[in-house]
């Protein structure tokens, strides 16, 4: 699985590892598997992480932080009603897994990691540890 990296870099290194094409899914064996869409932003005191995760519930969706690197993991189950056959199907046919790593360095405070899912939209919320904060010194 490719992992995106997340931690002080120039800009230019830290967006070309990010929206590299990704082979999260490469081990991945079963339905089909996609690698999300997703953005970083970066604040003074933590970074977010929005990704789109469509048709996905809570209850299938994982997330892990293990040796510094964040993993989202999750499944849209593809269900047709009782009593109907699909006579067309533009959308995915099967069940569909996505899957997605960060490499987090060790400026973020894994412990106080936060997650949202609210209209297919995963948003994390990384705190940065008080080591990797800006800080300014005074001269006197």
């Amino acid at each position: 699985m490719t992992t995106t990296t997340l931690r002080p870099m120039n800009l230019n290194t830290l967006m070309n590892s990010f929206f590299a094409p990704g082979a999260g899914c490469a081990n991945v064996e079963g339905p089909a598997c996609h690698t999300p869409r997703a953005e970083v932003l970066e604040g003074d005191k933590d970074y977010i992480i929005r990704m789109d995760l469509p048709g996905v519930n809570r209850e299938t969706l994982e997330i892990e932080v293990e040796d510094q690197t964040l993993t989202v993991s999750a499944t849209r189950k593809h269900e047709t009603p009782e009593g109907y056959r699909a006579v067309r199907n533009e959308r995915a046919g099967a069940n569909v897994s996505y899957k997605r790593a960060f490499s987090l360095g060790r400026g973020i405070a894994t412990e106080d990691v936060t997650a949202n899912l609210e209209y297919g939209t995963l948003t994390l919320t990384l705190p940065k540890s008080e080591q990797a904060r800006a800080r300014r010194i005074e001269v006197k």
